[in-house]
């Protein structure tokens, strides 16, 4: 099985976890601990469904992105400042903000990516595979399979198939996806790298 050398995720084999309120749930993808062992983490990445109004919970200390990934879209009001979220636009906020979504019309899917303040940042790219160029992705790299399908080989010839919403972990050793459809390119960078090089 090329799985431990691919760092595959199925999205079907993630259990859903309802929301304290009852009107969504959350698939975790993928996450960094701080520490051995512990609830806190330095990275998380999930994909959420928000099936209804619903206040979003707060994580203090914490940096969000949200990318609306299958739906119409999704109307966010962060600390009193609304904001209109679009297919495909990642979206950054506090995440220790009081925040109220909509969905524009029907249950909408949602790529949530959140890093812990002053010890990691992370960004999150859009790209269609539909141009027939592959993406080289290695290191601290979450991939996703927003729509299409893929495939996926490691330089020592491991392949695998990748359908909607089905993800890569982080791997040091570089791994070559070629495919159609819509991706998600979540680069995690230690946030003092990431202030030395501005």
């Amino acid at each position: 099985m090329p799985d431990d050398t691919l760092g595959l995720v199925r999205f079907d084999d993630r259990p859903a976890t309802r929301w304290r309120n009852g009107r969504g749930s959350t698939r975790e993808v993928a996450k960094r601990l701080l520490g051995v062992v512990g609830p806190d983490f330095v990275w998380r990445l999930s994909v959420a469904e928000v099936t209804e109004d619903a206040e979003f919970s707060t994580f203090p200390g914490v940096e969000r992105t949200a990318t609306v990934i299958d739906g119409a879209g999704l109307g966010l009001t962060v600390d009193g400042h609304d904001h209109q979220m679009r297919p495909h636009e990642p979206f950054a906020f506090d995440g220790e903000a009081r925040t109220l979504a909509r969905p524009t019309s029907g249950p909408v899917r949602m790529l949530n990516v959140m890093t812990k303040r002053n010890r990691m940042s992370a960004r999150v790219r859009i790209e269609d595979l539909s141009d027939g160029r592959p993406i080289t992705i290695a290191g601290a790299t979450v991939f996703v399979q927003l729509t299409g399908a893929s495939t996926v080989c490691s330089a020592e010839g491991s392949c695998a198939d990748l359908g909607p919403l089905d993800a890569l972990t982080p791997r040091p050793r570089v791994r070559l996806i070629a495919g159609t459809g819509t991706v998600a390119v979540v680069r995690m960078q230690n946030f003092r790298a990431y202030r030395a090089s501005d």
